[in-house]
Order: C-alpha cells, then structure tokens, then sequence
C-alpha cells in the first residue's frame, strides 16, 4: 500500500510541477510509468485502473506545448534531423505495408506503437533546450535504471536468467540488460560532469544498475556495454581524461567483485554463435540459423513481410528443432522471432526498412565525429562528455542489437532526441539571440 501511495504521490508532484516549474518533470512521470509500471506490481490493486503511459505522455505533451514561449527556440523542427527524418519515414512505410502484411493484427500494433514513439520523440526534443534538461533526462533514465536495478535484486535468476523484471519491452532478460547496460553509459556522464554528493550518488545508482546488469546474464548487452564504453573513451572531454580513467577502474574492480560464476559461464558462450558442435549453447546457435532462413524471407519479400514476419515465416524457413512454443501442447503455433535488428527490418520492412535503418547507423556513426569535433571548438567540456555518453548509449543499443531485436527498444528515441539537441547547442556558432525568451530553470542542480 505505501508503494501505491509513493507512486501515485510521485505522479501528482510530478504533474503539478511540469507546468508550474518545468516540462521535464512531465518526462520523468512517463519514465515512472515505464520503468515501475503499476500494472506488474503487486500492489497496483491500490492504484485508479489508468492508463499511466497515455496519461504521463498527455501531461508532458501539454507542458511542452503550455511552456513553449519559455522553452529556448530550436533551429530546426524535430522531424528536420536525420533521426526524426528517418524513423518518420520507417513509421509512414509500415502503414503503407498494412495491406500485404502477414499477421495484420501485429503489424496495426506496432504501426501504432512507432507513431507513440514519435510523439516521445518530439516531447524529449523539445524538453532539452539547454545542458541542464539534457542533463536531467539522462538522469530520469539513470533513476529509472537503478529502480530496475533494485527489482532485479528482489527477483533474482529463475534458470540461469532474469525475466519478468519490467513491464513491456522489460519483461525479458536480453532487453532488461541492454536499457541497464544504457544506464551504466549514462550515469558514466552523471559520474563526470557532477561533484559533490551529487557524484557519490551518481555511483551509488552505477553500482546498483551495474549488480542487476549482472544477474540479467546478457551476452549481446555485455558486448553493448563494452562498446557503449569505448565510444564514451574516444569522445570524452579531454578535460575529465582523469574522471573518466578514475571511474573505469572503480567500475572494472566493482564488476569484478560483483559476477558470478553463472555470468561468467554465459559469457563465454559468445562464440557459440558460429559453433557447430554439439557442445554449443543451442541458443547461441540459433541465432545464426534465425539469420539464414531470414536471408531467404527477405528475397521472398523485398517489400517486407510486416511486423512480426519473422515469427510468422519461421515454420516455413526453419527447422523444427530451432522453433519455440508459447506454451506446453502449443506445437501447431511454433515459432521462432528474429534476433538481430538489421535482419528484423529486411525481413519485416524489407529493402526500405534496411535502407532507413543503416542511415540510422551511419548516422551513429557520424555523431560520434562530430562530438568528438566539438572538443577542437572550446565547446562546454560537460557539454562533451554529455554528448559521448548519449552517443555511447547508442552504440550499446546497436551492438547488442545484433543478437537481439531492439526494433521497438524506446531507449533509444529518448536517446536520439537528447542527442540531436546537444549537437545543436554544441556546434551553434553565434550566440543566441538576446531578444529570445530564456530557458526555463529546470532542477536546482547547484555545482
């Protein structure tokens, strides 16, 4: 009952003060009812039957638009970027699909669902005008994390894995520790860019996330995670190269004594994928056999087989052995989804889908250029390290991507959004114009 009443305490103060303080606390209200999602808790008997999710996204969405003459000006519409070019694109191709998609049902759903992502998009966009909101949206992420982090730990394995964890979209291990590997890169920049208490905390929360990282058990995520690590390495400022080295090794020696014999077996499974031999993990295994008969779907639908074809087309592509149940004596409805993002979007979106999603990555890619120019331009150091943890957190969604589909992963809208802006203000080569209204304070992180 005293968690009902702390959540609901913390939605209506988060409510109130999106529009008498801040658009960004609306944002932290949706994150709340991502990240605990009443429904999947035991006490959600206590809690008005509400659609938390719509709701929190109305009252940001309202903020945004009530707080717009204050929120700093934009250079650009949202949708004039390269990621919200492109995810508008890959969401108004999936509609245009409706007619030949396989399982229509599916494909409405998540038609839908990219439009809802969309919006997040736009909010996310609107709310970082300044440093500080980028800030404080990585540390709405950051929280969110570390109460995954204390979930995990209450839960604990079930076989060797982690599910059930989170709501939607958090409710298997793979994904669960892929949004905390994205955690660990963002609380990284809340470790660099803070002093104080504010950085004792910032590694109280790293170490929490870090622990139920762990217990997730994610082979594709630990190689996100170590890539997510080098990306914020090369893009750092150079003026927190002794922070960074500081927190590495804390976070090396903290990992070290935080794994366990079952993580480390698992991990050494990585290879497994291209093994043939009886010996191997099967799961690993599958993986590669998913990705030959996916080759063969997408040259049998180059337009794309619709959401979800994978699994709709396995009976068909792949062998018996490698195909899964939803329940016991469920044989006729075998079935096997994709576990790559790339080979989900040539399947399921076809060439467009593929096209659309390797500019996304190319653009990636370019970004983490570009904060890394931001260093030769006497940009805010902070500003930088911000910038290299977002990109990072990226990086973690595309290289763990390749053994999972993290089609729908929100993380990385909220990411690209906060991103996008930070380059804006970053590479902004005049001062704003002294005529425009001034960003609206946000939490009073003093230094």
């Amino acid at each position: 009952m005293l968690s009902a009443l702390a959540f609901l305490a913390f939605c209506v103060v988060c409510s109130i003060w999106a529009f008498t303080r801040h658009p960004v606390y609306g944002f932290y209200f949706y994150l709340a009812s991502f990240y605990v999602h009443p429904p999947s808790r035991w006490w959600s008997y206590a809690l008005p039957d509400l659609r938390w999710a719509l709701l929190s996204a109305a009252i940001t969405v309202l903020a945004v638009m009530f707080h717009r003459g204050r929120l700093a000006p934009k250079p650009a519409p949202w949708i004039a970027n390269t990621p919200g070019t492109v995810l508008t694109l890959y969401t108004v191709w999936m509609w245009i699909q409706m007619p030949w998609a396989l399982d229509f049902p599916t494909h409405f759903s998540g038609s839908v669902q990219y439009l809802k992502y969309l919006v997040a998009i736009w909010f996310v966009y609107r709310i970082c005008d300044s440093k500080e909101t980028i800030r404080q949206v990585m540390l709405g992420h950051v929280l969110g994390c570390t109460v995954l982090g204390i979930f995990c730990q209450f839960t604990g394995r079930s076989g060797g894995r982690l599910d059930g964890v989170g709501g939607p979209g958090l409710d298997e291990a793979n994904a669960l520790a892929m949004f905390l590997a994205t955690g660990v890169i963002c609380c990284f920049g809340l470790f660099m860019t803070w002093s104080g208490w504010r950085r004792w905390a910032a590694l109280l929360m790293l170490a929490i996330i870090g622990n139920g990282f762990v217990l997730a058990n994610s082979r594709g995520a630990f190689l996100g995670l170590v890539a997510g690590g080098l990306t914020v390495m090369l893009c750092k400022a150079r003026e927190h190269r002794r922070v960074f080295w500081a927190i590495a090794m804390v976070g090396i020696v903290g990992f070290a004594v935080i794994v366990d014999t079952t993580f480390i077996e698992r991990m050494f499974t990585i290879g497994d994928v291209v093994e043939q031999s009886e010996d191997a993990d099967i799961s690993a295994r599958s993986r590669m056999e998913i990705m030959k008969a996916q080759v063969h779907m997408a040259a049998d639908y180059p337009l794309g087989a619709g959401h979800r074809g994978t699994a709709e087309l396995s009976p068909r592509y792949l062998d018996r052995k490698w195909l899964t149940t939803s329940g016991v004596g469920d044989e006729s409805e075998a079935a096997r989804s994709s576990h790559n993002t790339f080979m989900t979007t040539l399947v399921e979106q076809g060439i467009p889908g593929a096209i659309l999603f390797l500019i996304l990555v190319f653009w990636i890619f370019g970004a983490v250029v570009r904060v890394r120019r931001l260093n030769r331009m006497n940009v805010d150091p902070e500003l930088i390290t911000l910038g290299s943890c977002l990109v990072g957190g990226l990086m973690v969604v595309i290289v763990a991507g390749n053994s999972t589909d993290y089609l729908l992963a929100e993380v990385q809208f909220w990411l690209y959004a906060a991103l996008v802006s930070l380059l804006q203000i970053g590479e902004a080569r005049k001062p704003a114009n002294a005529l425009a209204p001034a960003p609206l304070s946000p939490l009073p992180l003093r230094r």
